[in-house]
């Protein structure tokens, strides 16, 4: 199997001298049993049977309705292929360009955008794209009950529209993440809400639209012949819900599919001496692993406590194992290509198990139990779970394993809580910075899944976000990582990338900043 990274927004068959790197279920693209046979039938044949394209996607989980302006791993399969946003990154740059808006004009004192729109775009639903569906994807978002991160935008937003084709935002104060939340805020049409919330239409103006939708089974599209971008290539899109990854090899070894994100690497070594497959490495490297705390349960409550399980963890066995070699340990949550890189820092905790232990003893809390949540599904997870555990035990504390259903684990991380330690992936750490300080579940300054709240870490986090000045940012990043490092209530480990284990046969794939998959150009040979 070829090996590729790709360094720009396409996806090709021309290899490069890249490592593999499986996924750790960060990227959990999602599929169960139960799909269109006719569909597989015609994808092990080839795909045009009957001189139609239909490429198979298969994923591990079924999608999120409820979390669509968020980004969510079940979902990422089809937001760009349903869905535009206003702007979108150039993933080699990460300047923005143009989409559904296209042209924009930020005010002197950056608080002010006029967006003006393309007007030549249409819904699935034939209705024409105007202003009034920006002020309703803004209106959805700023609700309480829609989950984004980067709500924190929509929040301070004031919008108008002085025609069917201009947009105005106003800000209530300058922020250094707002091309972040326009290319996360999709447009669906503006009456439709309802039907994405539970699953019955999704009607947006991406290159496929949606035919049919079974809960737990999966998607199937066909192309949106009216697409502004032009046509796309391929005639349908299934997606299917297949939970075990042996599974989605198998189908892919079949020809049933041709495409399958995030593979586990034992579950591809089949894979890698065959031709007719390319792993490609997703070079935003977003894909992070941690293990965090609820910080009101103890032992957790103890700063000292969380240190000793930041120094416990065998990041290097993680790296190793659970990503094949493929990834670095990290301390902190940021990509090499964010400007709150720091590599130094990001160095500062090493797997020492005897410091770990003393510092356990000397906090008195030898003996207690913690749990550790993860996703059951996800074999990743469930792997750096087991070498975080191991390296609780050796501290003197009791660690318990507690596997979990992923609508029950992401209830917890996104809202309820979860009862002690957790092990997850979070993005987000390539974008500009405010948007995981604001916004990533984890971090979130104003309510993160680890019950943490500090004034200072809320101050900076602010600081942030409002910063514009470039000369300033460097001394704000600095004392950033210093109240990460310090506190811990998450714990980084290694920063990886998301995969996608495609058929040569495949053309053309590409993907968003946010790592959505592009479907506009790809064709299937």
């Amino acid at each position: 199997m070829k090996k590729l990274t790709i360094p720009s927004t396409t996806i090709t068959s021309s290899s490069r001298r890249q490592l593999l790197m499986g996924s750790a279920g960060a990227l959990a693209l999602l599929a169960l049993p139960g799909c269109d046979r006719s569909a597989v039938k015609e994808a092990a044949t080839g795909g045009t049977t009957t001189g139609v394209k239909t490429v198979v996607l298969t994923q591990s989980s079924d999608f999120q309705t409820g979390s669509m302006m968020a980004q969510n791993n079940p979902n990422l399969s089809i937001m760009r292929a349903v869905f535009n946003p206003l702007t979108e990154y150039d993933v080699k740059t990460m300047e923005p360009k143009a989409s559904l808006a296209s042209a924009w004009k930020m005010s002197d004192d950056q608080k002010t955008l006029t967006l003006d729109l393309r007007t030549d775009v249409l819904f699935h639903n034939g209705a024409k794209f105007t202003s009034a569906d920006v002020l309703a994807a803004i209106a959805f978002m700023q609700k309480d009950t829609t989950p984004s991160q980067t709500k924190h935008n929509a929040k301070i937003v004031t919008a108008a529209a002085p025609s069917e084709s201009q947009v105005v935002l106003t800000l209530a104060h300058p922020v250094s993440n707002i091309f972040d939340w326009l290319e996360m805020m999709v447009i669906p049409q503006k009456d439709s809400y309802e039907q994405m919330l539970t699953g019955a239409a999704f009607i947006g103006t991406g290159p496929f639209k949606v035919d049919s939708y079974k809960h737990g089974q999966g998607m199937s599209l066909s192309a949106n012949e009216k697409y502004f971008k032009g046509r796309p290539k391929i005639d349908k899109l299934e997606i299917q819900i297949v939970a075990e990854a042996s599974s989605r090899v198998a189908s892919l070894k079949t020809g049933a599919s041709h495409i399958s994100m995030d593979l586990p690497p034992l579950d591809i070594t089949g894979l890698i001496t065959d031709s007719k497959f390319v792993n490609v490495i997703v070079e935003t490297w977003d894909s992070a692993m941690y293990v965090a705390s609820n910080v009101t349960i103890a032992p957790l409550d103890k700063k000292e406590v969380r240190q000793a399980i930041a120094w416990a963890v065998d990041r290097d066995a993680i790296v190793s194992k659970v990503l094949s070699g493929i990834g670095l340990t990290s301390s902190l949550p940021w990509s090499k290509s964010s400007p709150a890189y720091d590599e130094a820092k990001g160095n500062s905790y090493k797997y020492n198990p005897d410091k770990a232990k003393q510092m356990i003893t000397a906090a008195g809390v030898a003996g207690q139990e913690v749990k550790i949540c993860y996703v059951a599904a996800q074999a990743g997870f469930a792997s750096v779970a087991e070498i975080v555990q191991a390296g609780i035990n050796a501290t003197g504390l009791k660690a318990t394993m507690v596997p979990m259903q992923p609508a029950d684990f992401f209830k917890g991380l996104s809202g309820e809580g979860l009862p002690g330690l957790f092990v997850n992936g979070h993005g987000f750490g390539h974008l500009r910075p405010a948007t995981l300080l604001k916004g990533a579940f984890p971090f979130n300054a104003d309510k993160n899944a680890s019950r943490y709240s500090n004034d200072q870490y809320k101050a900076l986090s602010n600081a942030i976000w409002q910063n514009t000045d470039a000369s300033k940012a460097k001394a704000l990043y600095d004392e950033i990582n210093a109240h990460l490092l310090d506190q811990q209530f998450v714990s980084d480990l290694a920063l990886g990338a998301h995969t996608y284990t495609i058929s040569t046969r495949v053309k053309g794939l590409a993907y968003t900043a946010l790592d959505y998959l592009i479907l506009d150009q790809a064709d299937l040979a």
